[in-house]
């Protein structure tokens, strides 16, 4: 047996014999119970039927390469009756795949769910019914088409203090995307989290974001890796302060590489490779907009990006992304060739088709750029990042400090801002 404060779970010579989520629970829980500690999953692969839920106090540990989280078997039926707000209980057309433990969320007839980061739990299917273990909080209406599905995170916190995850590969590709397209998950999701670290993991495949918090505090993302997954790669989300993500490798996801949410502020982004992400939905390595004021991006490498590199979005001045700081990063070969661009954003080529290192919109303020490296380096049709810098209208107090820029097909700057409290100077 392992000791007071180190419970370990593997498929043998572990103290929890298993090889799903509900080893790694039983194991998380007693620790919990136990007021803290480490749960040391041993290499192998994991089916998860549903969410590994973390606990406060309590270090989720694996073998990065060797330990493997996978996403179980997909199942989804629609809805046979509404589900409705404060219902512990979901009716679908066809029960048959559900059971008990599995991890659910509910969606509309397009696949939209709007719990698809905070899965119910089914504690038992009785009748064609799914009994919950909580309460729906959300309105589902059979008539329309809506359905549940078993898709989840495979990582989840909800209200959970000083929790750590290090060293785990999450496989969150389902065994098919039939009715998942427009659902918005997260390998990893975490919610009204504060101090939590996620280190030394491997996030892919998921039919969302490789890792996603949301109104969370002091939350750190390092040495990990998130690729090829449907939305974003690392997605600080609403009203999450004081994040750090550094020495992150984030790329060829569908949408923005990273992508801060609303109200991201006072955070450090820095030592993290971002490239080839946004294919999909022709997208940014980097975009940042909505109150995420007071950042510091600092020494990433981002390239060779569907978009921009870096993308202020639009904002009003109240909301927009003031006071960040841009410092040493190497911002380069960014952009895609117009044939590449999805026809219907090429109506709108000074956004969407000429292409920028950095392109700053919105009325926002107070940006001061130090020391980075600006360039194309790709020849002839292939040099697509069009300017380093674009400022649009209602731009100002921009200051660039000791930034090398080179060899950008349509010049270093394109100002549509004209205001005079810019300080550009270094352009010129």
């Amino acid at each position: 047996m392992g000791s007071y404060r180190e419970i370990t779970v593997g498929p043998r010579q572990a103290d929890i014999l298993g090889k799903d989520n509900r080893a790694i629970q039983m194991a998380l829980d007693a620790m919990a119970y136990r007021g803290g500690g480490t749960v040391r999953v041993l290499p192998g692969q994991y089916t998860c039927y549903g969410p590994v839920r973390l606990r406060s106090n309590v270090r989720l540990v694996g073998d990065r390469a060797k330990t493997v989280l996978r996403m179980g078997p997909v199942v989804r039926s629609r809805l046979a009756l509404d589900a409705d707000i404060g219902q512990k209980e979901i009716t679908p057309v066809d029960a048959s795949g559900f059971c008990a433990g599995m991890g659910v969320t509910i969606g509309d007839r397009n696949g939209r769910s709007p719990m698809a980061t905070m899965p119910l739990t089914i504690a038992r299917v009785s009748d064609g019914v799914l009994h919950l273990t909580d309460y729906n909080v959300h309105d589902m209406n059979a008539e329309r088409g809506d359905c549940v599905v078993s898709y989840f995170p495979l990582i989840h916190a909800c209200e959970v203090d000083n929790a750590t995850v290090d060293g785990f590969t999450l496989d969150a590709a389902p065994d098919s995307m039939d009715g998942l397209k427009a659902h918005w998950g997260g390998a990893i999701y975490m919610r009204y989290a504060r101090h939590c670290l996620i280190r030394n993991v491997t996030a892919r495949g998921c039919v969302g974001d490789g890792i996603r918090f949301g109104r969370s505090e002091h939350v750190t993302v390092e040495d990990c890796e998130t690729a090829d997954n449907y939305h974003y790669g690392i997605h600080p989300g609403s009203h999450s302060p004081w994040t750090t993500v550094r020495r992150c490798h984030i790329h060829h996801n569908g949408s923005d590489g990273l992508y801060l949410c609303w109200g991201v502020r006072e955070g450090m982004f820095e030592d993290n490779a971002i490239h080839h992400n946004g294919g999909r939905l022709h997208r940014n390595g980097i975009s940042i907009g909505h109150k995420d004021v007071d950042n510091v991006i600092a020494r990433n490498h981002v390239y060779e990006n569907a978009k921009h590199g870096l993308c202020f979005r639009v904002k009003t001045e109240g909301n927009g992304a003031h006071r960040n700081l841009i410092r040493e990063n190497v911002i380069e070969n960014n952009g895609s060739p117009k044939n590449k661009v999805p026809p219907a954003l090429r109506k709108e080529p000074r956004y969407e088709v000429l292409c920028c290192g950095v392109f700053i919109r919105g009325v926002t303020h107070d940006l001061t750029f130090e020391r980075n490296i600006i360039r194309e380096t790709r020849r002839g049709k292939a040099a697509v990042q069009h300017n380093a810098f674009y400022l649009d209208k209602g731009v100002s107090r921009v200051r660039l400090m000791g930034n090398t820029v080179s060899d950008h097909p349509g010049g270093k700057l394109a100002d549509d801002s004209h205001s005079r409290d810019n300080d550009l100077h270094e352009l010129s």
